[in-house]
């Protein structure tokens, strides 16, 4: 997995993942806390995943993991573009009901813009 910073507004990071998500990527640790400085977990992190074809369980928990360093920050994760593969797994885990996630990057924006629930946005 590569990810790297599409943009960075305060209070707003834009990261894109351009690969699989597996239990390799985790080898170092957590790659979104060596990416960012701590204090972007007190924003919002808008999470491209529409270059990531397949996550294993690994790759959920890192997701679960992130979400909950931005909450315990102050912030919030919201994950967009999601490839159907790895919508279909994060359906049937009920992760829908867990993470912020949204249809595409302009309803991600809207989202963190509204402060609102992510649920309306699917």
């Amino acid at each position: 997995m590569k990810l790297s910073v599409v943009a960075s507004d305060p209070g707003l990071t834009r990261i894109a993942c351009a690969d699989d998500i597996t239990v390799f990527d985790f080898t170092s640790g957590n790659p979104l806390k060596t990416l960012l400085e701590p204090e972007a977990f007190g924003g919002t992190v808008l999470l491209d995943l529409a270059s990531s074809a397949y996550i294993d369980s690994s790759g959920v928990g890192w997701l679960m993991q992130c979400h909950s360093c931005c909450q315990k920050a102050g912030g919030r994760l919201i994950v967009h573009s999601i490839a159907p593969m790895v919508n279909h797994c994060f359906r049937v885990l009920g992760m829908y009901d867990v993470l912020q996630i949204a249809a595409n990057e302009e309803a991600a924006l809207k989202i963190a813009a509204s402060h609102g629930d992510a649920h309306a946005a699917r």
